[in-house]
């Protein structure tokens, strides 16, 4: 309702000199010159993507020095609508087997992909994944009604995939240049 009353007031402000119509914009609608984007963008998704590749990189590793057993969060931590599934799979030492190598591993691999900047779309994807497997397996969040540091992963690992921060300093830009990726054009969208 705000918006639509400033948006108007705006408006209003359009006046004509000579045949052009000069407009004012709100400071907020002005975009953003673009070297100045060009100047800014890239530097930060790089840090972000290596932030993120960090993240990842340390909790596998972490897992793999201590000795990670996912049974203890799968029967002890979870709770909510899935609870009773994800506490199963805790006492299942088949599940667990499986389930212990892919959280670290997965971890540890996402990580290396987004450091080095190497099918940074493909880790995105499996490391939000990840995320939301947490997430619902504790949800309700217990100090936050409904937003989690889990989806805050969620959305930079969605926000770097759909900028293509593998270009920026990573070998996605290198690897999308070969001749066989431009020939298969499912591999560039893993790639970026």
């Amino acid at each position: 309702m705000a918006q639509a009353t400033m948006e108007r007031g705006y408006t209003r402000l359009v006046r004509r000199a000579g045949s052009e119509e000069i407009v004012v914009r709100a400071p907020w609608e002005q975009p953003w010159p673009a070297t100045l984007v060009n100047a800014v963008l890239p530097p930060l998704v790089l840090l972000l993507r290596l932030t993120m590749g960090w993240v990842f990189v340390w909790a596998g590793f972490d897992k793999l020095i201590r000795g990670f057993d996912a049974s203890g969060f799968l029967i002890n931590a979870t709770k909510g609508p899935l609870g009773g599934w994800f506490q199963s799979l805790g006492e299942n030492n088949a599940a667990v087997d499986v389930i212990n190598p892919l959280v670290t591993w997965g971890q540890i691999l996402i990580g290396i992909a987004l450091i080095f900047g190497i099918t940074v779309r493909w880790a995105a994807f499996w490391g939000a994944a990840m995320m939301f497997l947490f997430y619902i397996a504790q949800f309700p969040p217990e100090f936050n009604p409904f937003m989690e540091y889990y989806l805050v992963y969620i959305v930079v690992l969605g926000l770097l995939g759909a900028l293509g921060a593998g270009r920026i300093l990573g070998l996605d830009s290198w690897i999308e240049r070969l001749p066989w990726v431009r020939r298969v054009p499912v591999a560039t969208f893993v790639l970026g």
